[in-house]
């Protein structure tokens, strides 16, 4: 039974990340009651995850839920997510933003649907976080930043200010990057990289400072 005045939520990927993200919702929560987490969808998995929450079904059984939930997706492979993304769009699903209540940002902070917000981020002012970003626990953002749909960001990763970042790109946990720099889309900034420069689309870029090391399909 649903909690009366609380929004129908599923979770897909019951994926460590779909995990995670489950916990952010119960803190949610704990600070403002807005979400009844119904489970999760998940393609590859079935039964109970192992802090007991329910597995519904595949992705597909989302669609047949009376009344439709909002929806997150936490799925760590930008493709599949942006993939998810435009289904979900297609079928009019909403997509919940969820933001940990531990997160410092300035009322001036564009956060599009979908976007996961995890605790101890920092997001200064005048920053754009496109459709189903993924911000990981400890990340900073700096002002005037604009990140494209489908952005990674892992532990701790740190983006100054004036930062342009495209769509599908990844940046690993303690990874770095300066102000006034592009990165172009779907590419890869690898663990403890600092970018000092600009990185072309479609690139691993990893070490200090980061070089890019190979062109990504």
């Amino acid at each position: 039974m649903l909690n009366e005045g609380r929004k129908p939520l599923v979770i897909i990927g019951a994926g460590g990340l779909g995990r995670e993200v489950a916990w952010l919702v119960a803190d949610i929560n704990k600070s403002n009651p807005e979400w009844d987490f119904v489970g999760f969808v998940d393609d590859g998995v079935q039964g109970n995850t192992v802090e007991g929450y329910p597995i519904l079904g595949p992705v597909e059984h989302l669609f047949q839920i009376n009344p439709r939930p909002w929806v997150t997706i936490a799925i760590a492979d930008a493709q599949v997510r942006q993939q998810l993304l435009r289904e979900l769009e297609r079928e009019g699903i909403l997509l919940a933003t969820l933001i940990h209540p531990s997160v410092l940002m300035s009322d001036h902070v564009s956060i599009e649907p979908g976007g996961i917000i995890c605790a101890g981020t920092i997001i200064t002012t005048n920053v754009t976080i496109g459709k189903a970003g993924i911000v990981n626990p400890g990340g900073f953002i700096g002002h005037d930043t604009v990140l494209g749909d489908c952005v990674s960001m892992m532990p701790a990763s740190n983006l100054a200010g004036e930062v342009t970042v495209g769509d599908g790109c990844y940046f690993g946990m303690n990874s770095c990057v300066i102000n006034r720099t592009k990165i172009g889309e779907w590419s890869v900034i690898g663990a403890g990289a600092a970018v000092t420069r600009d990185i072309p689309s479609h690139s691993l870029a990893v070490g200090v400072p980061a070089r890019v090391v190979r062109k990504l399909r």
